[in-house]
């Protein structure tokens, strides 16, 4: 085990999540400022971008959950000491993050008209969605090299360099939607079809502030032999994480996609009200996802080192921050509900539902917030297996019928279905608590494996 403290480390809970925190806001906010300008176009457009937003971050998460795995390795071989290694095993998720949003490019440009004419979508939000799916797709590589590049800084303790990536990724989207939305600077107006050409641009050029940072700034050395060595046996460390940390934003990605069908059957307004609300809603995860992403480096860093009993009193720092952090958000936001409703549409049957709306989402948050910090980190440690099953199952078992009937059954339409997502968070953050107090992180990281295995083989050559 070592005792070096790494620069992660040194910084803190808070040194670490100060940029990740303005870089959150600026990531969040993009997906709020993008349903604005959609709005500006039509219900019908900005339903259609918010209907396929769970097949975009379904498609994401399979990323994410290799760059994930990937990273929470790296940062246990880094805590432990081991350089070469958390190079290797950098160089090793990168590969396959690479070639895994090649696959998934090509497989959404291929699969939307069948997805969208699943999910029953009216026309005119059918033909929007095809149109804004059919350039969105290639956001798949963007974001993979945007995961390798912002997972390593976070590694070696440099967040500020993703904070300045998401400023010129903030500020290109911003400017990009103005110029095709409003028709700037002698650009014609390209409606739906400009508001996607603004993300991936805009996101593009985010990631070559991030890569220039990687490789200029933090100087990364990745050895082709090193890599070649390691690359077995950090790929299956990657997939034993990878697996359970895929299952689970999957499943919620699905429950999206089919929650969002249901609101659909519903008719266009209600689908217009649940995605300008789970939009809007989207700001109370900064706090929580920027403080998770800190807490993971820190944490997987001190179970590396076998320090339990610091990474214990860091989720209870972590934890109780992003809790005050959120609602602090949420309370914000559900006190402006009628003027940010109003900001979206016009439609009275959207404005009506606002405040209903917003109150069943702000209930949803905090356990939310809980699920997002204490499941992350179980599942970085490698703890991941049982909540990634036993959380999917409580929701398509329980949660989903439940919306269902409250939906339809009972008739209380729209917010039948945002209801039952109050039961689903709460559930599984009881769970979760639970699961962690048990303390089987402590025996399932990388080092605790192997140092078992290595006893082991010198237990049978006595």
């Amino acid at each position: 085990m070592s005792e070096e403290t790494t620069a992660a480390q040194k910084k803190g809970l808070w040194g670490m999540s100060r940029p990740m925190l303005v870089e959150q806001s600026l990531q969040f906010s993009v997906p709020l400022l993008d349903t604005f300008f959609l709005s500006r176009i039509s219900d019908s457009a900005a339903s259609a971008a918010g209907a396929m937003a769970p097949v975009l971050f379904f498609c994401g998460n399979m990323l994410w959950a290799t760059i994930f795995a990937g990273a929470a390795v790296a940062s246990q071989r880094l805590g432990a000491g081991n350089l070469a290694r958390t190079n290797a095993t950098i160089g090793t998720y990168a590969v396959w993050a690479l070639c895994s949003s090649l696959l998934l490019t090509a497989l959404l440009s291929w699969a939307t008209p069948y997805i969208t004419e699943l999910m029953g979508l009216p026309g005119q939000i059918q033909k929007n969605a095809n149109i804004y799916m059919s350039i969105m797709c290639w956001l798949m590589v963007v974001w993979a090299f945007k995961g390798i590049f912002q997972s390593v800084l976070n590694l070696y303790g440099k967040p500020q360099w993703n904070m300045y990536a998401n400023i010129v990724y903030f500020v290109a989207n911003v400017t990009g939607n103005a110029i095709v939305i409003f028709g700037l600077l002698g650009f014609p107006k390209m409606g739906i079809e400009g508001v996607a050409w603004a993300s991936v641009v805009g996101s593009s050029m985010g990631v070559i502030v991030s890569g220039l940072a990687v490789f200029l700034r933090l100087k990364l050395e990745l050895h082709w032999l090193n890599i070649k060595q390691e690359f077995k046996n950090a790929s299956k460390n990657i997939g034993r994480i990878a697996v359970p940390n895929l299952i689970e934003p999957l499943s919620f990605d699905i429950n999206m996609i089919v929650l969002n069908g249901m609101a659909a059957s519903l008719g266009a307004a209600a689908l217009a009200a649940k995605v300008y609300t789970f939009n809007t809603f989207m700001l109370g995860l900064i706090t929580s996802v920027a403080l998770r992403m800190a807490t993971e480096v820190l944490i997987c860093q001190k179970v590396g080192a076998h320090q339990y009993d610091q990474a214990i009193q860091q989720m209870k720092q972590s934890l109780k921050v992003a809790l005050w952090g959120s609602g602090a958000v949420v309370v914000i936001l559900f006190a402006l509900h009628q003027p940010i409703m109003n900001m979206y549409s016009d439609n009275e049957v959207v404005l009506g539902a606002a405040m209903w709306m917003f109150l069943l989402a702000a209930l949803s948050e905090p356990p939310r917030t809980i699920n997002i910090m204490v499941g992350g980190v179980l599942r970085a440690t490698g703890d991941g297996y049982l909540i990634s099953i036993v959380g999917p199952l409580f929701t398509w078992l329980v949660a989903l019928p439940v919306a269902y009937f409250m939906a339809f059954t009972l008739g209380w339409g729209i917010y039948g279905i945002m209801a039952s997502a109050i039961l689903d968070e709460t559930v599984r953050a009881v769970f979760y608590l639970y699961r962690w107090r048990q303390g089987h992180w402590q025996n399932s990281h990388v080092s605790a494996r192997e140092q078992r295995k290595a006893e082991q083989l010198a237990s049978q050559t006595k």
